[in-house]
């Protein structure tokens, strides 16, 4: 009988790192630059892509909710980081609980002009007295590529 693999379930992502778009002009780069990871909560992050038609144009848009507790989530919550990500974007590279990789945010053809932007940074509490205070951040992209691949 072979041995089954555990993991925990993350709503679909198993592992996230963020690299600031600014420092990727080549797919090469993304290696070279540091990259922001923070261990994320189960079934707190998805990964979502949503294609598009608009009048014969098709595109992608892309979702990615990544949940954390807040302890946990002091790289986000940096002044400098939230500022690189509402301004110049980041390319994601995502590990999926299938073990399916993906990379968001960069393409050949219009390398980090499509990366992932903030669109919104929660600070939620909780509802319950043991629940643990978390943070998610939502960053989102429409990509004209992808649809193509």
């Amino acid at each position: 009988m072979t041995e089954l693999k555990k993991r925990k379930p993350k709503g679909g992502v198993e592992r996230v790192v963020l690299y600031p778009a600014g420092g990727i002009s080549v797919i090469e780069d993304v290696a070279a630059v540091q990259g922001v990871e923070v261990e994320l909560v189960d079934d707190g992050s998805s990964y979502e892509e949503l294609f598009l038609s608009n009048d014969g144009l098709v595109g992608v848009e892309h979702t990615l909710t990544l949940c954390s507790q807040q302890r946990d989530a002091s790289p986000w919550l940096d002044k400098e980081f939230l500022r690189r990500v509402a301004v110049e974007g980041v390319v994601a590279e995502i590990t999926l609980a299938s073990g399916y990789e993906v990379l968001v945010g960069w393409s050949e053809r219009f390398a980090v002009e499509q990366a992932l932007r903030l669109k919104s940074l929660n600070v939620i509490s909780g509802k319950r007295p043991t629940d643990l205070p978390r943070v998610e951040l939502t960053l989102w992209s429409h990509d004209t590529e992808s649809a193509f691949v």
